[in-house]
């Protein structure tokens, strides 16, 4: 039951960042599509619309910044990242602990799970940013788009790599 609460809180959260990005009304409907999915998977635990909601809410988050049209923010990116994150990690736990019992120290122990998780990630993110900044000066602007697309090429390939291993073992 924590955990479906849980998924249900992450899933609000990734369909209230859009609107408060971009105020269009299409992306209310987008993103209660989104969170009609979010509700089916909570209620059944089933994985499909779970995965379906994230898709949608990511959509929905692209949209909002095309709409806006400005740099996105790293903060409301890493925090819809990580809404999604929990979205899906929730679901799948609660998925698996379905008829188990599950006592205190086991929330305890995801929640802090969690927050180191989400600590690490906000370092990050300040980390690459502020080494962002320093290296974007020195690129040229014409050189930028080659750079951009060989860094999408390696986290493709490094996708890749890691779903034929997956799939090896």
């Amino acid at each position: 039951m924590i955990m479906r609460l849980a998924a249900a809180g992450f899933a609000l959260v990734a369909f209230l960042l859009p609107l408060l990005t971009a105020r269009p009304r299409a992306l209310v409907l987008t993103g209660l599509v989104g969170l009609l999915l979010a509700a089916i998977g909570v209620v059944t635990l089933w994985r499909w619309p779970a995965t379906a909601a994230a898709c949608v809410l990511l959509v929905d988050y692209a949209a909002a910044l095309w709409l806006v049209a400005g740099p996105p923010s790293a903060v409301g990116a890493t925090i819809f990242g990580l809404a999604l994150l929990g979205l899906l990690q929730s679901m799948e736990l609660g998925r698996t602990t379905r008829r188990a019992t599950v006592d205190a120290t086991l929330v305890r122990s995801q929640l802090l799970g969690w927050a180191g998780f989400g600590a690490g990630i906000a370092a990050g993110v300040m980390l690459l940013a502020t080494a962002a900044r320093g290296v974007a000066s020195t690129i040229p602007l014409t050189v930028a788009p080659f750079l951009a697309a060989a860094g999408a090429l390696g986290v493709l390939a490094t996708v890749a790599t890691m779903l034929r291993r997956s799939h090896e073992a």
